[in-house]
C-alpha cells in the first residue's frame, strides 16, 4: 500500500518535469523498439546509440507495457500506467548536445503498437525488429539453462502482432538478418523512415564506427561487450547439435506457417 502512495504521489511532477526536459532537448519524434525477445533489440539500440542525432535509453523502462483508460479533454483515451521511469531516466541523465530524439527498446513494446501510436498522436517511429524463430528459440534461459527463454508461441504471437502493422507510416518492419549482412543499407532505411536522410556522401561517421560511439556497450542480453557484427550468429539452427530443436520447431504448424510468411523458409 505504501509503494502505491509513493507512486501516486511522485508520477505526476516526475512526468510533469520530464515532459518539460523532453520538449526542451529532443525537436523530432521518438522512436520506440520492438521484437520478440532475442530477435536483435538491443544491437539495433546500440547501432542507433552510435548516431549523433539520437539519445539511446539504456534501460528497458518496460514504460509502455501497461495501460489504463484516463478522461482527457472529455474524451476516454489510453495512456502509459508507468511513462514515469522513462521520463524519470530522461530527468536523472544528461543529454548530450545535437542530438534531436530519444530511442527506447523493450522486447514487449510490440505488443502496444496501437496504443503507442494513439498516444503520440502519430508522432512517434516504431521499429519492429524480426529474426528467424529458429534461432530465436535456441537461446537457453539465463537463469536455468535447461530451459528455452523463448517459447514457440511467444514467437508466434510478438512477431504476428508487430506484423499487423506491416506498411503502416509510423511503423517499419526491419529483418535481423538484412541488419548483419546489408549493415549500411539497413541503416539507411532506418534513417530515411526516421527522417535522418543522409546518402553516402555524408554517411555519419559515427555509424561506420559504431561499436566506439554507441553509448550502449553492455548489456545483460549479452555475454559480452559490445562487439562488431559477425553473420555467425544467423543459421545457428543448422549446426548439428541444434538440427533436433529446429526440427522440433518446425512440427508446429503455426511456427511454420510463420517462416513461410517471413520468407525464412518455402
Amino acid at each position: 500500500m505504501a509503494s502505491n502512495k509513493f507512486k501516486t504521489f511522485f508520477s505526476p511532477p516526475v512526468v510533469a518535469l520530464g515532459e518539460k526536459k523532453e520538449k526542451k532537448k529532443f525537436s523530432a519524434p521518438p522512436v520506440i523498439i520492438g521484437g520478440c525477445g532475442r530477435s536483435g533489440t538491443t544491437l539495433l539500440l546500440s547501432i542507433l546509440g552510435a548516431h549523433p542525432s539520437f539519445y539511446a535509453v539504456k534501460n528497458e523502462t518496460g514504460a509502455f507495457l501497461e495501460w489504463e483508460q484516463k478522461k482527457i479533454n472529455g474524451e476516454i483515451t489510453e495512456v502509459p500506467i508507468r511513462i514515469d521511469r522513462l521520463y524519470r531516466y530522461i530527468l536523472t541523465r544528461r543529454i548530450p548536445p545535437g542530438v534531436s530524439r530519444w530511442c527506447e527498446k523493450t522486447p514487449g513494446n510490440i505488443r502496444h503498437i496501437e496504443n503507442i501510436i494513439k498516444y503520440f498522436n502519430g508522432k512517434v517511429k516504431i521499429i519492429h525488429i524480426v529474426r528467424d524463430g529458429r534461432d530465436v528459440m535456441l537461446s537457453k534461459h539465463p537463469k536455468d539453462s535447461e530451459k528455452y527463454w523463448i517459447t514457440p508461441q511467444r514467437w508466434v504471437r510478438d512477431v504476428k502482432a508487430g506484423l499487423k502493422f506491416k506498411g503502416h507510416p509510423s511503423v517499419l518492419t526491419v529483418k535481423y538478418e538484412k541488419l548483419v549482412k546489408n549493415f549500411h543499407e539497413t541503416v539507411q532505411k532506418i534513417c530515411d523512415f526516421t527522417g535522418e536522410n543522409f546518402t553516402e556522401k555524408n554517411y555519419p561517421k559515427e555509424i561506420m564506427d559504431w561499436t566506439c560511439h554507441t553509448n550502449i556497450k553492455k548489456s545483460r542480453s549479452w555475454r559480452k561487450s559490445v562487439r562488431e557484427l559477425d553473420s555467425g550468429s544467423i543459421g545457428k539452427w543448422k549446426k548439428p547439435q541444434n538440427r533436433r530443436r529446429a526440427g522440433e520447431l518446425l512440427k508446429d504448424p503455426k511456427v511454420k506457417e510463420l517462416l513461410k510468411e517471413l520468407e525464412y523458409i518455402k
